[in-house]
């Protein structure tokens, strides 16, 4: 009888495991994706949001393209909605797409790539919507390179300009300092990294691992 009145404790023991098991690796993963450099969306096919990552929520909170109302995956500009729509429907019929906006700040690329995902009990279609980066480099990149190739502060910030694009020129400008000693501090990088050229030491950085700050803020860029 002791044996018998055992199992179905066991058998509620065993579901408690795997529930918490199951809510570890959930909220692995939540974590996981939040250190992703991409925004990632995962949205059913009728654009109701299901899960948002750091990034996301960031495109998200701040409009510039992408909305959430009221739950909704929503485009910023009624031209948009309809490029968005289009996609959902082309991952309804199980086709893949990337989506083009050009709000104010730079162009925002969207990937749609049709899922079939459990939730909440259930295998739902869903659309998993990868944003384009805003950034080549990281900041949090540039300064671990920047430690670990012994860069002066000053050094680090003129690299950190190089790798948003802008020239010697600009960054002489923004900086309030010489042309010349900005060219001495790209010299100076240079020897450091061991690259010959800028455009080597961005491409590498572009390449590595882009690490994002954990004490982001939703709508902080």
């Amino acid at each position: 009888m002791n044996a018998i009145a055992e199992l179905p404790a066991r058998a509620r023991e065993a579901r408690a495991d795997a529930s918490a098991a199951d809510s570890l690796q959930a909220g692995l993963l939540a974590r996981v994706l939040d250190e992703m450099d991409h925004g990632l969306l995962l949205v059913d096919l009728g654009g109701r949001i299901l899960h948002a990552n750091q990034p996301g929520r960031r495109e998200l909170v701040g409009g510039r393209a992408l909305r959430d109302v009221e739950g909704v995956l929503s485009a910023a500009q009624p031209a948009w909605q309809a490029k968005l729509r289009q996609a959902l429907k082309d991952a309804e019929r199980d086709c893949r797409s990337i989506v083009e906006f050009d709000p104010e700040g730079g162009t925002l690329s969207l990937a749609f790539v049709p899922l079939a995902v459990p939730y909440g009990g259930a295998a739902v279609d869903a659309v998993l919507i990868i944003c384009s980066r805003r950034s080549n480099c990281e900041t949090l990149t540039v300064q671990m390179f920047a430690r670990a190739k012994r860069l002066t502060p000053a050094e680090q910030a003129v690299l950190t300009q190089l790798c948003a694009g802008r020239g010697a020129q600009e960054i002489a400008c923004e900086q309030g300092i010489r042309v010349s000693t900005v060219r001495t501090h790209i010299k100076n990088v240079r020897q450091k990294t061991g690259r010959g050229s800028v455009r080597e030491i961005v491409r590498e950085l572009s390449r590595m691992p882009q690490i994002v700050s954990s004490l982001r803020l939703v709508g902080q860029d």
